[in-house]
């Protein structure tokens, strides 16, 4: 299931291009975290990386806990890192041919989408992502 991800699209570009926080190291972990864990078929692993919300999402679309609709999901197999863009807690990872957003919790950075492609004129299509 593919949806449109909109959401980012209301953030000012600035957050998404700010200024670094010296989080990079943290959110460039926990992406490669998420990404290891899809391509093991770690479902379990990847879920508990998930904010609150797109885990949410994710389970009332798919009407299945999180493991099973994950690995319906066919995210894809990221390229070389690109980069990190930290600003505040947010947080977007762009490798070639995907771009992950992460947002920091109490306990850390979350997986907010992944799978994200541009899709002019709207910002992201995203297999995976939060309400």
């Amino acid at each position: 299931m593919r949806w449109r991800f909109s959401a980012l699209a209301l953030l000012p570009p600035m957050i998404l291009t700010g200024c670094g926080s010296g989080q990079e190291e943290a959110v460039r972990d926990r992406a490669t975290v998420f990404q290891k864990a899809v391509a093991t078929q770690d479902w379990a692993g990847a879920c508990e990386l998930l904010a609150p919300e797109t885990l949410s999402e994710l389970e009332a679309a798919a009407k299945t806990p999180c493991s099973s609709a994950l690995a319906e999901e066919k995210l894809p197999v990221p390229g070389t890192l690109d980069s990190v863009d930290v600003s505040g807690t947010m947080a977007e990872v762009r490798y070639q041919g995907e771009t992950l957003f992460l947002s920091r919790f109490a306990d850390g950075w979350r997986l907010l989408a992944a799978g994200c492609t541009p899709q002019p004129p709207k910002p992201y299509e995203c297999a995976l992502h939060g309400g």
